[in-house]
């Protein structure tokens, strides 16, 4: 017997995982209008019918029937629809073992015509109730995801091997996400001092621990405003912050939205 093995593949597998946060089939008039977005997730839209139009920099661009569309994560834009438009969208997250999304610093739109029959097989499988044609859909998304990650030259290289001390920071930073996390508490559960593991964290990947701490807890109440089973008040509880207003107050600072808006405007499509 002879087994070889594809090790980047294997690696890949195990470092990258998608997020589904949000998604819906959605018939929208003048009402799908916001002028300024910048959303924690990606989104993939599927044009059914219709048209509307996307803002990025002054730029107008439209989304025409048949054509499937990717919008970063942290990308800011505006949109709007002049007369109507069936979509399907999906929020989602492409996370990297270190709890950020793989597309983070992407700040260009990407566009493919259908492949025939696609948007017809991905509205029927989302309108499906069964698990079977769940994991399709996924499949599905996942070969979409593939096909924008080439446009936009993204093919791996982004996951990058940390060391085991950093491996260990991201894990117990992640389990769970909390506002009570702080660098100095997981410098001490890793056995270095404080000085040493904001040194090493700097320098294998570009920014500082507190602020990937913070950008997890806002991601995670992002996700969670989007959830039908939280309040506002019990998000800050499970997130670990003093009151409602200091949550509040933090999301504001990070999101330029409070969470109430954030909320609304999010589930616009």
């Amino acid at each position: 017997m002879q087994i070889t093995q594809n090790q980047n593949a294997i690696r890949i597998w195990k470092n990258l995982e998608l997020n589904m946060i949000y998604a819906g089939h959605a018939i929208v008039g003048q009402d799908w209008k916001e002028p300024k977005v910048c959303s924690p997730f990606s989104r993939i839209y599927y044009i059914v019918d219709g048209e509307g139009i996307l803002t990025v920099n002054g730029q107008r661009i439209v989304l025409k029937k048949g054509s499937v569309w990717l919008v970063p994560e942290g990308m800011t834009f505006g949109y709007f629809c002049e007369s109507s438009m069936e979509q399907l969208f999906f929020h989602l997250n492409v996370l990297c073992s270190d709890g950020t999304d793989l597309l983070y610093g992407v700040r260009q739109l990407y566009e493919r015509k259908e492949q025939t029959g696609e948007i017809a097989r991905v509205k029927g499988l989302y309108q499906s109730e069964t698990m079977t044609d769940a994991i399709r859909l996924q499949g599905m998304l996942w070969e979409t995801l593939a096909g924008f990650l080439e446009q936009a030259k993204l093919d791996g290289e982004e996951l990058k091997e940390h060391s085991l001390l950093i491996r260990q920071m991201f894990e117990l930073a992640q389990n769970p996400v909390s506002a009570a996390t702080h660098v100095r508490t997981l410098a001490q559960q890793l056995h270095v001092s404080e000085s040493t593991l904001t040194r090493r964290f700097c320098a294998e990947t570009g920014i500082s621990p507190g602020k990937y701490l913070e950008r997890l807890v806002a991601g995670q109440a992002c996700r969670m405003l989007l959830s039908e089973d939280y309040s506002i008040a019990e998000i800050a509880e499970i997130l670990h912050f003093s009151d409602q207003f200091y949550f509040c107050k933090f999301f504001k600072r990070h999101m330029n939205l409070t969470p109430s808006t954030y909320r609304r405007q999010m589930r616009k499509g």
